[in-house]
């Protein structure tokens, strides 16, 4: 036996959070992982350290079910913008002007405020690739970073005047070749995915290519899908199907467009979805969809999306898809039988704090390593300080901690067993350096932006739902 720590005295939610199933036990974690649950294990520690958590409610870490890491470079700047404002500016725009450094830094400073917030599990969507130094400087940021999670090779072309890659290949083939040199294993911390360019930019054709290689690398495909409102425009997903192009180890992000039909069809291939409530709900993507697909069958998770837009403070993130939900639900009740017959409320705290940890684990194929506290599994940890003035008295732990709690609650957090915050404090010199990182990047983003407009460039009169495809920063 190697490292034996035994955390006493906590309210635990044991197994599938939706159950709800708080016990008072004593957690033993050994090698990292969770190797028993059970009352008095600190009685008898027999050479283990023995940590007390009396003050705690430990539940599994946080999964963001999607993220862009790399924008953290850029905080607040989305805040009032539409999706179409947003894909102008930071993807016509401000992607193209990223060295590797930023990808590095973004990422790096993005994954360090994911901890620091409670999540534990992350899935990079890196779509600022704009050479394999770019690659290679994300996936050492997440790795350097210590959070679990899954890093996507983003095959979206960023626009720029001399493009190191020439054709949809040769981003395929460094796609490959960050596979096999930098992921040897398929089992570490962080693990490889495909992150294809949208159906609605580039087609079919080449959405094949890319979803195909996902395949060839058995690996997770995460893509945007049904994300964009766009009169008579086909759903992507009957279109995908129709190509063959659907399976099980996909997760699709947003699908605020898709109808009863579209997740019936996900469903039969077994293909995952996430909502993103903060951007989904002001930027006038349509209402978040993971209770919608939730209840047809398909598995649902939640993520934070962009910190170009918002903190990464999945408490938040479960508020608003609550609040999100039912207020959709209720108003159609309440138009139709007025406020006393409406009936009860078909999304629980439970529900959205399940999307928020192992819905998005197994959205990202990770259900046996995290999601859930459980014997076997890492132990990804996240202990709420029970004891503050917001959480006094909690007649009921899960209502406190899915309407009350706040990052501020987060005490500790382990990552496979390893305390990456203790006492409210994430390590110094990891701060410290995520934060100079992303001072640098965001003075070079804001000089280098002048040359295009600044910050919030003026969008031309060709820009729209038919051109969003084409163009150039000029």
């Amino acid at each position: 036996m190697g490292t034996r720590t035994i955390y006493t005295g906590a309210l635990v939610l044991v197994g599938d959070p939706r159950d709800g199933s708080f016990q008072r036990v004593d957690v033993e974690v050994v090698d990292g992982r969770i190797s028993q649950l059970a009352e008095n294990l600190g009685s008898t520690p027999e050479s283990a350290d023995v940590v007390d958590a009396s003050w705690a409610w430990i539940i599994p870490g946080f999964v963001d079910a999607h993220h862009h890491m790399w924008q953290a470079t850029m905080r607040g700047l989305t805040v009032d913008f539409t999706l179409s404002d947003y894909v102008w500016t930071i993807r016509r725009n401000h992607s193209g002007v990223h060295r590797a450094v930023d990808i590095y830094n973004g990422t790096l400073g993005a994954a360090v405020g994911l901890l620091d917030s409670g999540t534990t599990c992350s899935v990079d969507y890196s779509h600022s690739i704009l050479t394999p130094e770019h690659a290679d400087a994300g996936v050492a940021a997440i790795n350097e970073s210590g959070i679990r999670g899954v890093w996507c090779y983003g095959l979206y072309d960023p626009h720029t005047a001399n493009p190191y890659f020439t054709s949809v290949e040769s981003r395929l083939e460094d796609a490959r070749r960050v596979r096999s040199s930098l992921f040897e294993t398929s089992g570490g911390r962080v693990r490889f995915g495909i992150a294809p360019t949208e159906l609605s930019l580039n087609g079919i054709e080449q959405a094949a290519q890319e979803m195909v290689l996902g395949r060839e690398l058995d690996c997770l495909i995460h893509t945007h899908t049904n994300a964009r409102w766009k009169p008579g425009y086909r759903s992507e997903i009957k279109q995908l199907a129709e190509a063959g192009l659907l399976w099980s180890h996909q997760l699709h992000s947003h699908c605020n467009t898709s109808d009863a039909e579209d997740f019936a069809i996900l469903a039969d291939h077994g293909a995952k979805v996430s909502s993103t409530p903060e951007t989904e709900l002001n930027m006038g993507m349509g209402f978040p969809i993971a209770a919608v697909a939730d209840r047809v069958g398909v598995v649902a998770g939640l993520g934070a999306d962009i910190q170009s837009n918002n903190s990464p403070d999945m408490f938040t993130t479960m508020r608003l898809m609550l609040a999100g939900e039912r207020a959709r639900a209720n108003q159609r009740a309440l138009e139709e039988k007025g406020i006393y017959d409406m009936g009860g409320l078909e999304l629980r705290a439970a529900d959205v704090l399940y999307f928020a940890t192992l819905g998005g684990a197994i959205g990202l194929g990770l259900e046996d390593e995290c999601g859930s506290i459980d014997v076997g599994k890492a132990a990804d940890l996240l202990f709420i300080r029970n004891t503050s003035l917001n959480l006094t008295p909690a007649v009921d732990p899960m209502g406190a901690i899915v309407m009350s709690a706040r990052t501020s609650d987060v005490d500790t957090v382990l990552v496979g067993g390893e305390v990456v915050k203790r006492d409210g404090a994430m390590r110094a010199d990891l701060v410290e350096k995520a934060i100079r990182g992303l001072r640098e990047s965001g003075i070079h983003i804001v000089n280098e932006s002048q040359a295009y407009g600044g910050m919030m460039p003026p969008q031309p009169e060709w820009w729209g739902a038919a051109t969003a495809a084409t163009g150039s920063r000029s």
